[in-house]
């Protein structure tokens, strides 16, 4: 299941291959729910002068507000997903340092998604925060083609270009900060908020740009235990046609220009996989 949106972190996928998410919600009614969402979210303080805002502005503020939910609930589901990565590794006999990391990554997940709801709460002007997850089932079975096929598609590929998306981001960020920039739609925020977001978004970056680093290297120690994997890595995932369209759509789904986008991601990608070294026996 593809999102229009990007979805910095991993996706969470069930055992019928379906991507899996909450819902958000503004908590008006059910205590519960308050106490989940103002955990996620934390206290917001919001901006007193939004109201008297330009109309121009205050959509801008909407569709970011848009925006960053719905990679709050990336975030939120990313968390779940490297729980379920750690588990399907110790099935699979995968050294110690890999499981530590794949829990220390879920951490990092877990920081993103409370940044990034404070972020949508202060951008709407009304606290955001995530449901429940969907219930789900997974297989965790003996079967190191299963792992290393999903580490290649979620890790080395699309949280590869995840952080790409988001260095770029914070490019663009910092382009309207310092050059006041006026082809962005971050261009009307005032620069506290401004401010703020480019650094949180620095901080994600970097630590997405570690999680796909731990995949690639994940996927090194399958390789390592058995070749015939790593080549239907290379034959189902990393081949030209998979490879492209994964570029297209996020530089699609982009904030930014999408050809420039386009160039960057295919040009970063290949970087990093020269970079990790890996190549195909």
């Amino acid at each position: 299941m593809e999102c229009a949106v990007i979805a910095i972190g991993r996706p969470f996928i069930d055992s019928s291959g379906e991507a899996l998410k909450a819902m958000p919600i503004v908590p008006v009614e059910k205590e519960s729910d308050c106490l989940a969402s103002v955990s996620w979210s934390g206290e917001v303080a919001f901006d007193e002068g939004m109201s008297s805002s330009d109309n121009t502005t205050l959509q801008n503020r909407f569709l970011l507000g848009e925006e960053w939910t719905e990679r709050s609930l990336g975030e939120h589901a990313s968390v779940a997903s490297f729980a379920a990565f750690a588990i399907a590794l110790m099935t699979n006999n995968a050294p110690s340092d890999l499981v530590e990391d794949a829990f220390t990554a879920g951490m990092d997940e877990i920081r993103h998604a409370r940044t990034s709801f404070e972020i949508a709460s202060k951008l709407k002007g009304e606290i955001v925060g995530p449901g429940p997850l969907p219930a789900s089932k997974h297989d965790f079975g003996h079967d190191l083609t299963s792992l290393a096929l999903a580490v290649a598609r979620e890790g080395c590929v699309d949280e590869t270009l995840s952080a790409i998306v988001a260095d770029l981001e914070v490019e663009d960020i910092r382009k309207v900060i310092e050059e006041g920039s006026q082809g962005s739609i971050y261009s009307r925020l005032e620069p506290d908020t401004l401010n703020w977001i480019m650094t949180e978004m620095r901080t994600i970056a970097d630590e997405e740009s570690s999680h796909a680093a731990l995949a690639w290297r994940t996927l090194k120690w399958v390789c390592v235990v058995d070749s015939k994997v790593c080549d239907v890595v290379h034959r189902e995932v990393f081949n030209k046609a998979s490879l492209e369209s994964r570029f297209d759509h996020r530089a699609l789904s982009a904030l930014s220009e999408t050809a420039m986008v386009r160039n960057k991601l295919e040009e970063g990608w290949m970087k990093i996989r020269d970079t990790h070294m890996l190549v195909q026996s």
